[in-house]
């Protein structure tokens, strides 16, 4: 609790320092000073308390404790009448930034936690980003119960949903599993993009071409039954980090999101060596071909 009250003293000062700051520099750099004790009193103390056992990357509370000062003196812009700008909050980081932006990122959303950004600035940058569409038509299953596995998957990530559909004890779950790796082999071969990088944004199920036949009945009746089928909309969008470092509340959740994103980045880079390899051996193979063009051509004119 002292931390906190702490904490939030020092944020108030910050924020009382940045308003000031064209007013008098003598008040102003004091201020800052006294603000800058505080802030590395406080987060040291969260810090302590929130510092996980590993060693790997993700570690927020010792990234929190290095980074705060220097986010905690970052002046705040504030909204004025043109809503198209972004405010800094996050139109100078792309999709996947670099680990130590993100860190830097995170640092300066828990500085300014009272700063609320607003929903448009997210709403815009969510429609930026790219998204692969997949289905799967006339499954022979009903809708209802193919929605009970689609909802696995829903709003989680390409990884994860694999994971949850493996251990769904479904009919249809490999199926699903099948059109999500699908999409994702579809957004590697357009943009590069790979599985963890990717996340399900929309996963249900509709009404197909349903069958009519017979059902036979007692007492020489018949009635009427359905052969359900149902079709699979999937569409999987990339992940924005910086946005969902925006809306973590928590600083666990902000530290899974930076895992997430270290995770992320080595997949890319993976690939990406990957591909300039393939694209150099292809590029060895066709000067080989032309050479032995020019032997053949060279032959035949002799």
């Amino acid at each position: 609790m002292a931390s906190t009250s702490i904490m939030n003293l020092g944020q108030r000062l910050t924020v009382r320092t940045s308003i000031l700051a064209g007013r008098s520099s003598g008040i102003s750099s004091t201020l800052q000073s006294f603000t800058r004790k505080l802030t590395s009193v406080a987060i040291f103390k969260v810090g302590s308390v929130i510092r996980p056992q590993s060693t790997a990357v993700g570690n927020v509370g010792c990234t929190l404790a290095r980074s705060f000062s220097s986010a905690a003196n970052t002046p705040l812009k504030r909204h004025g009448k043109n809503k198209n700008v972004d405010y800094g909050a996050t139109s100078s980081l792309g999709p996947l930034l670099s680990q130590e932006q993100a860190e830097k990122f995170a640092a300066f959303l828990h500085a300014n936690q009272h700063q609320k950004v607003k929903p448009f600035i997210v709403k815009r940058r969510m429609g930026q980003l790219r998204t692969y569409v997949g289905n799967e038509r006339n499954i022979r299953h009903s809708p209802w119960r193919m929605n009970l596995v689609c909802q696995f998957a829903a709003g989680l990530t390409v990884p994860e949903a694999l994971k949850q559909l493996m251990f769904c004890q479904k009919v249809k779950a490999p199926l699903l599993a099948k059109v999500i790796r699908r999409t994702s082999n579809l957004a590697d071969i357009r943009h590069g993009l790979q599985p963890s990088q990717l996340e399900v944004a929309e996963c249900f199920a509709t009404h197909g071409s349903h069958l009519k036949r017979i059902k036979i009945m007692g007492r020489g009746r018949s009635g009427k039954k359905h052969r359900r089928h149902s079709h699979i909309r999937l569409v999987l969008r990339e992940i924005d980090f910086p946005t969902k470092l925006l809306k973590a509340e928590t600083l666990n959740q902000k530290r899974r999101w930076l895992d997430r994103l270290s995770i992320a980045r080595a997949d890319y880079e993976k690939a990406s060596i990957e591909r300039e390899e393939i694209a150099q051996l292809e590029a060895q193979a066709a000067k080989v071909e032309e050479a032995k063009r020019n032997e053949e051509e060279a032959e035949q004119k002799k």
